[in-house]
């Protein structure tokens, strides 16, 4: 015979399976983003008298709240039609991408920017400031190298995933979408604890040789300007950090971009203090926070996968 304590737990745990259910459909990709939006909308909720625009950033984090379990209850890895799978896999860029715009408005009423210990740091470590003993070898034709190198950043994670998607390889394609998207969200909650400018202001009034370059470089620099709402962003360097994460996706399923993303990245993290973006200290964080995700974002992934499985188990 079953007892009324059996009966009870076996009720319960239909009632709360079936609850849980529509969580199995959320992949673990979109997972990090519903987790991380709740996240910044409790922050801004308990530091509200602090934040000046508290009222925009809930109702932005509201919005994508929404958009997100719109997309995750009516889409899935088997919708057909290429406008939705195309929307399913490729809409955590436009997520990432409006995250960090909002941290602009987020970061700098939390508390004051950190550049002058990351100034100390550095030169305790090198004995002068790196981006200005980089002036030796400021000329137009290398900025405009370092320049493309730079912006190369926004493009060598979406030809990685662009690859895979239209390979089909889906398991692949969901993994590395994970991995790439749990490194963002470290480094926004890294910009969060640790906000920096940079020296390309901090150190501005003790630059002698111009940046000056072809329209090229002035086209992406005023572009960058323009389209870089959080200017809080250098701690670490995330440049640095995701471009290394790719390489080591990129060494794992697709050899051929490895070798030639190879010399791109390194012109890359080159130009971050070149181009004075960076301290050094924040490219050598941006190297340890790409390990560290490298090793625990496939982990963390397979853990989430078997825990959304089992609702349905």
């Amino acid at each position: 015979m079953v007892s009324e304590q059996d009966k009870g737990l076996s009720v319960h745990t239909k009632w709360g399976g079936k609850l849980l259910a529509p969580m199995a459909k959320i992949p673990p990709f979109h997972g990090l983003t519903f987790a991380f939006l709740l996240g910044l909308s409790l922050v801004t909720f308990l530091f509200r008298t602090q934040i000046q625009m508290w009222v925009s950033l809930l109702f932005r984090y509201g919005m994508l709240l929404v958009l997100l379990v719109v997309i995750t209850a009516f889409l899935g890895r088997r919708t057909k039609g290429r406008g939705g799978r195309l929307l399913y896999y490729f809409s955590p860029i436009l997520f990432v991408f409006l995250i960090y715009q909002s941290l602009g408005d987020l970061i700098p009423s939390l508390h004051s920017d950190i550049d002058p210990w990351l100034i100390r740091i550095d030169f305790s470590l090198f004995g002068v400031h790196p981006t200005l003993w980089m002036e030796r070898w400021t000329v137009p034709w290398l900025t405009d190298i370092m320049s493309i190198a730079y912006v190369s950043y926004y493009f060598l994670p979406v030809i990685l995933i662009v690859l895979l998607y239209l390979q089909q390889r889906t398991a692949d394609l969901e993994l590395s979408l994970f991995v790439l998207i749990f490194g963002y969200y470290v480094s926004f909650v890294s910009y969060i604890l640790f906000p920096a400018i940079g020296p390309r202001f901090t150190l501005s009034h003790l630059q002698v040789v111009p940046l000056d370059g072809s329209f090229l470089t002035d086209f992406i620099r005023d572009t960058l300007n323009t389209l870089e709402h959080n200017k809080r962003d250098c701690m670490p360097s995330g440049h640095t950090q995701i471009v290394l994460m790719v390489l080591c996706l990129t060494r794992r399923y697709e050899r051929l971009l490895f070798y030639l993303f190879f010399p791109i990245i390194c012109g890359l993290i080159l130009s971050t203090i070149y181009l004075r973006y960076h301290y050094i200290v924040d490219v050598f964080a941006g190297g340890v926070f790409a390990v560290g995700c490298i090793l625990i974002g496939p982990r963390l992934h397979e853990w989430w996968g078997r825990f959304s499985e089992r609702p349905n188990s």
